[in-house]
């Protein structure tokens, strides 16, 4: 009787047991809070799409056309920037040493330009000058003593001997005048046109050499190239630029805009002046109207989805750009919202 009734227990005990453990095992960790959406689209019939916030410019973005080494980053995130200022520098030192080359040999070519635009040289002048004159003086020498040969009454007074030798001696002579005067002309008529001509492509290829090392400097400190807000900076002093990457991102951010894509299949029912509201995604509580500015006339793969049941996801979208009229709502740059845009006609 009494091991009758201790098996008794023991069942009724492990059957407590065995309800206590499925008890836990079925308890929820935590409470879950369902997603409630109070409101409904604001209009009865309309165009849903997904509209992502960015700057009246755009989204800037800013990168580098070489791989140099960031020396200096001079802004920071949320900075305001004016055109032109400077927003990083990059490493330039071996540019400067090469532009330091480039205009010593512009120098040495202008030089070289300013000395034969210089020719001819009061010196050279009258050094050939007076060779002409000296040449001048035994030309007339030498046709004296020929012309005497010639007009003697008895040419056999003076042996053949000497007569050919003021005759050599006068031709000699003429020819040494006629050179004489050939190198002073030369000298008169200053530097030769085809060099003249190769010293001006040698100043102008020097000078583009220094231009192109100086544009190159300027290249090297990345600017702003409009008033705006830096967005975001992605990269580091000492760190190398990749090209092929965006290092910052600006914009002028006074007024936000909303990039709103729209199905394809839905181009028939839209219209540019039927309103359009968006509202930060989940919460249909307060709506942002928006104002028309433009549409894209070209067409992208879609990207972002609004989760609707009915949604197609293989298709193209096109896109239409709001003005964010006044809000309270603190929205961030990139945020995506969803927009409703009425399709009945007013």
């Amino acid at each position: 009787m009494d091991r009758k009734y201790f098996y008794v227990v023991l069942g009724f005990t492990l059957l407590c047991l065995l309800l206590i453990l499925i008890f836990f095992i079925q308890k929820p960790d935590k409470e879950v809070i369902p997603d409630v959406q109070a409101e409904h689209p604001p209009f009865p019939t309309y165009i849903s799409g997904v509209g992502i916030v960015e700057p009246q410019s755009g989204n800037i973005s800013i990168s580098s056309h070489s791989d140099r080494m960031v020396e200096k980053i001079n802004v920071s995130v949320n900075a305001k920037v004016k055109k032109g200022e400077v927003l990083f520098q990059l490493d330039n030192k071996d540019l400067f040493a090469t532009l330091k080359i480039k205009q010593q040999e512009y120098e040495k070519a202008l030089a070289s330009l300013h000395r034969l635009e210089a020719l001819p040289r009061k010196e050279d002048l009258m050094i050939a000058q007076e060779a002409l004159n000296k040449a001048q003086a035994a030309f007339n020498e030498s046709k004296a003593q020929h012309d005497m040969v010639v007009n003697l009454p008895n040419p056999h007074a003076i042996s053949q001997e000497e007569q050919d030798a003021r005759l050599y001696r006068y031709q000699e002579a003429e020819a040494e005048k006629k050179q004489a005067q050939a190198e002073f002309e030369k000298v008169k008529s200053g530097a030769w046109q085809p060099e003249l001509d190769i010293a001006h492509h040698e100043v102008a290829q020097a000078k583009a050499d220094v231009d192109a090392i100086k544009s190159e400097i300027q290249r090297t400190s990345i600017k702003s190239p409009l008033d705006g807000t830096v967005l975001q900076v992605n990269i580091h002093e000492g760190e190398t630029v990749d090209p092929n990457k965006t290092t910052m991102i600006l914009g002028n951010i006074e007024e936000l805009c909303l990039r709103v894509r729209i199905d394809q299949f839905n181009i028939a029912m839209f219209h540019p002046n039927f309103p359009a509201v968006a509202f930060r995604q989940g919460n249909l509580s307060k709506g942002i109207p928006l104002k028309f500015i433009r549409v894209d006339p070209f067409m992208v793969p879609k990207k972002y989805l609004t989760n609707d049941v009915d949604e197609k996801i293989d298709t193209q979208v096109f896109e239409i750009l709001y003005r964010i009229e006044k809000t309270d709502a603190y929205l961030i740059i990139g945020e995506q919202m969803d927009v409703y845009i009425d399709v009945e006609k007013k």
